[in-house]
């Protein structure tokens, strides 16, 4: 009797679905775009990642993978991938990918030893961590330094942390983000050295262009539109070579 009602269920959803989004297309076609590639800061961001990664099987960890693809993209080319978020990780549930490793756990507190990752990415995720209310998490400050310096902790002396953050007016947006301005990003950044940045802001037709980060800082941001820093950070030695 189950199976003949999920059959049933199914035709109706064909039925449905085939002429039901036709007259949707009719009635809104402002909500049906005749591109399907909208300029996202995924499609600034992931590059970025990308040119920045070293040879596989480099082991990489990607913080905040719940609803993202790209760490499985990150295994199929030959990386040794791990992804953490305290969220589940629904695709696993059809799929089996090798190479990956899925960890439902807090960054802050994290389970991997000491210097274990070649490197660790962080694609628009540490800006939400201590922000409560968005991912039912408990409200912390300092939520977003914590989670930086358990990366650090887990990453090799001579790895890299990629990082992708809104940036421009520092402020906090409840319930959904940090925005770094100069200050807030060296307070968070103090144990790093950054040794690559770039920045991007959507001009006038909400398309990306690299820019200053003089010109991000002008910017007054809005929870669904703001400028992208982009980071490569190295760990801070104790002892400059160059004064060595």
């Amino acid at each position: 009797m189950e199976k003949h009602n999920q059959k049933i269920k199914f035709i109706v959803y064909r039925i449905v679905s085939r002429f039901g989004i036709s007259l949707l297309r009719r009635l809104f076609p402002e909500y049906f775009a005749k591109e399907p590639l909208a300029p996202t800061d995924r499609y600034i961001e992931y590059p970025f990642i990308i040119r920045n990664l070293p040879k596989p099987p480099a082991k990489v960890l990607d913080v905040g993978c719940s609803g993202s693809f790209f760490p499985l993209l990150l295994a199929s080319f030959g990386y040794d991938t791990y992804g953490i978020d305290i969220r589940n990780y629904p695709i696993l549930n059809k799929l089996k990918f090798k190479n990956f490793t899925f960890v439902k756990g807090d960054i802050k507190e994290s389970p991997f030893p000491n210097s274990y990752f070649d490197v660790i990415t962080a694609i628009s995720t540490i800006e939400h961590i201590g922000i409560s209310g968005r991912y039912g998490i408990e409200d912390d400050p300092e939520g977003d330094k914590k989670a930086l310096e358990e990366m650090v902790r887990i990453l090799k002396p001579q790895g890299a942390i990629l990082l992708t953050i809104p940036f421009g007016k520092g402020k906090v947006i409840k319930p959904y983000m940090r925005v770094y301005d100069e200050s807030r990003l060296k307070d968070l950044v103090r144990d790093c050295i950054i040794e690559l940045e770039e920045y991007y802001i959507q001009d006038d037709t909400d398309n990306w262009i690299e820019c200053s980060k003089e010109d991000t800082l002008l910017v007054d941001v809005k929870f669904d539109k703001y400028p992208l820093c982009l980071l490569k950070l190295k760990i801070k030695n104790e002892i400059d070579p160059s004064q060595a």
